[in-house]
């Protein structure tokens, strides 16, 4: 309401413009991950479940670790940006005009009563909180998956890797049909295993795919009418720029969390293909039905893993490392455009 009816100065008007979008897309992606509840219990219970008993101890510390890592630096970030917000209010305020952070339809920017300035100060509290539910229950929540993701590949990878050692040591001191034997019960639990994440990637899509994409058009959107803002005013304060700065900063900090961490694992998945041929079917012998079996279960496990693993924004845009850059360099493109037209 502030952005389309309300008459504030030009400062004011371009902020109130700002929250109104990213308020907007923050509140429909909350939304998203509240109507897909029960199918993310579901799938949170799965993805724990899936390779569980062949986690490793120092792996999980390194998942947990980066994990942590993530949430608080996009946490640092989007807490900064909030508080240049405070601070360009303060400053407003020092110079003896309003408080003010989050621009809303009431009050009016002439009415300086006590319910006025309460009104500011309680609205500014509801951005801070709004903005924790955002990283717990929204892009942090999305992020941790990922990443679980992401480790999960890489525990299904050091599966195979484990499954060739244990095979080479029963051929070695053992029984050759036994090494067989082991070889091929495990192989037959890794793929089971691979296609179960397989179906977990696509609940994972289904039910963060709108918080991605959206935060995909919020980013690239959101920072050239930033940008814009700053280089086309000639009264903005250092605080009023850095404000801007931060804000720009977040959106993008966020979409390369998005972005490189699914670009991560495609990457993992990329690997295990490998890891699947050296799993130690080449120490069989071919005497027995069992040994000619394993050829045939390691070739189609391999043609399998060598299908691209990529999540899509919209079913089009591949989230990956080259997508990030190509935002980056897209939203400068689209910047230096307008402002080139504005000049």
């Amino acid at each position: 309401m502030a952005a389309l009816f309300a008459d504030f100065p030009e400062d004011e008007k371009r902020d109130s413009v700002t929250f109104s979008v990213a308020h907007t897309i923050v509140m429909i992606k909350m939304f998203s991950i509240i109507v897909n509840k029960k199918n993310i219990k579901k799938l949170i219970s799965d993805i724990i479940a899936v390779c569980e008993s062949h986690e490793e101890e120092s792996l999980m510390n390194e998942k947990y670790k980066v994990m942590k890592i993530n949430v608080i630096a996009y946490f640092f970030t989007c807490y900064s940006s909030a508080a240049c917000f405070v601070f360009e209010g303060l400053r407003k305020m020092y110079e003896g005009n309003h408080f003010v952070t989050v621009v809303t339809y009431y009050p009016a920017f002439e009415d300086n009563s006590a319910m006025a300035t309460a009104t500011r100060f309680i609205t500014t509290i509801i951005l801070f909180i709004m903005l924790m539910a955002m990283i717990i229950s929204v892009d942090g929540f999305t992020m941790v998956i990922l990443i679980m993701f992401k480790y999960k590949l890489i525990t299904l990878r050091n599966y195979f890797d484990k499954l060739r050692k244990d095979t080479e040591i029963l051929h070695q001191s053992s029984d050759p049909q036994l090494a067989v034997n082991h070889l091929v019960n495990g192989l037959i639990k890794g793929i089971i295993m691979h296609k179960e994440l397989l179906r977990i990637l696509k609940e994972i899509d289904k039910a963060f795919g709108t918080v991605v994409a959206l935060q995909l058009c919020q980013s690239s959107g959101g920072a050239v009418s930033l940008l814009l803002g700053i280089a086309l005013s000639d009264q903005l304060t250092l605080v009023a720029i850095m404000k801007i700065i931060f804000f720009v900063v977040a959106l993008f900090f966020l979409l390369g969390l998005f972005l490189c961490n699914a670009g991560e694992i495609t990457y993992q998945a990329s690997l295990l293909s490998e890891s699947i041929f050296y799993c130690g079917w080449h120490t069989c012998s071919l005497e027995n039905s069992r040994g000619r079996n394993i050829r045939r279960i390691v070739l189609h496990a391999c043609i399998q893993a060598q299908r691209p693993l990529v999540m899509k924004a919209f079913k089009m845009i591949e989230l990956t490392y080259g997508t990030f850059l190509w935002v980056l360099r897209g939203t400068y493109s689209v910047f230096a455009l307008f402002y080139a037209q504005n000049k």
